[in-house]
């Protein structure tokens, strides 16, 4: 029987983005993820629109749009002429409308990439496939404020329709340590955009790692695992754990039932933080299980390139030009310059 000679994690990173704005991305109500409400009671920022009343009909949020095309540019992305507004249908006890308002086929921001230094030695390119713009959903709570334990579930709307912005990677990522310096550094760059305040705990940044591994065997042959998707992850530490934990299960699982990547061979997963292991959530999900078809209710984005050059204009020196000004300037030593 062929003998592992050596494996190789291949990593792609979904990464969602809380926009602070004002108001939410299809209506007029305040917005979460800015600082001014942070403190605001559970569902006390809500409207018809928020909670899918009938008759209440969506609006877009211009400055969600500009802040994600900053996102866009920043990352060396192009910022699409024409993007579409499109329903992800799924069911969900904080999901109001029983589907999501987001962007499939026609993002508003492709390609990009952002070169990050590797733990494993020299420099990597993260090739960034897509950013586009969507809803986030409300909350789902299983405790009492204070922690009290309580029979059922709690839903807190707050969180609904929230402009979310989702950066979506290539597989460019070969370890946690890298994938956790990624986080990191795109963290930065949409601080000192403005575009959000990116306090983990309060899950204004959420990670979504796709790992799968590419097995060498002695006699030559390769084997590629499933690709499973880790959900929510709102702390690097959480996403250092899940990626380590979940390259190892992988090669075990591979060892064991031989099961190699194909069509609706995805998988979802949960990252539990005290056990430090993934658990099954979904399996065999693909696109078309969200039955997508575009918006009615939203007229396409269309972004000429004067809308686009006074967008360009808003974005400041960025982290990774400050520092390298820093060290051809001022002289400072790398480590000085990125602490």
């Amino acid at each position: 029987m062929a003998e592992i000679v050596s494996t190789t994690p291949m990593i792609g990173m979904e990464i969602h983005v809380e926009l602070a704005t004002r108001s939410k991305m299809f209506s007029r109500s305040a917005n979460i993820a800015h600082p001014d409400n942070w403190d605001a009671l559970p569902n006390s920022l809500c409207d018809p629109v928020v909670l899918a009343l009938p008759g209440a009909l969506p609006v877009m949020n211009t400055e969600a749009i500009e802040m994600s095309m900053m996102v866009g540019l920043a990352l060396g992305g192009s910022v699409s002429s024409f993007s579409k507004w499109d329903r992800k249908n799924y069911f969900y006890p904080d999901l109001p409308k029983g589907y999501q308002i987001s962007q499939y086929d026609l993002p508003l921001c492709i390609g990009g990439s952002l070169e990050i230094p590797s733990g494993m030695g020299g420099m990597v390119s993260v090739g960034i496939t897509r950013a586009h713009l969507e809803e986030d959903t409300g909350k789902t709570g299983h405790e009492l404020p204070g922690g009290e334990e309580c029979e059922g579930s709690l839903v807190d709307f707050n969180r609904a329709g929230v402009p979310l912005l989702e950066i979506v990677t290539e597989p460019d990522l070969s370890c946690a340590e890298d994938a956790v310096t990624f986080g990191k550094e795109l963290r930065n760059i949409c601080r000192f955009l403005g575009v959000t305040e990116g306090v983990m705990q309060r899950g204004h940044m959420r990670f979504e790692p796709n790992i799968n591994v590419i097995i060498k065997l002695d006699d030559g042959h390769e084997a590629a695992t499933p690709i499973a998707e880790i959900k929510n992850l709102n702390s690097f530490r959480a996403v250092h754990g899940a990626i380590d934990y979940e390259v190892k299960r992988q090669v075990e699982a591979w060892k064991q039932d031989g099961v190699e990547m194909g069509p609706g061979m995805k998988s979802t997963r949960g990252w539990d933080d005290q056990k430090g292991t993934t658990f099954l959530q979904r399996s065999k999900e693909d696109a078309h299980d969200y039955r997508y078809f575009p918006e009615p209710d939203l007229i396409p984005v269309s972004v000429d390139e004067d809308w686009k050059g006074r967008v360009a204009k808003r974005i400041p020196e960025l982290p990774i030009q400050l520092r390298s000004r820093y060290q051809e300037e001022h002289g400072l030593p790398e480590k000085d310059a990125h602490a």
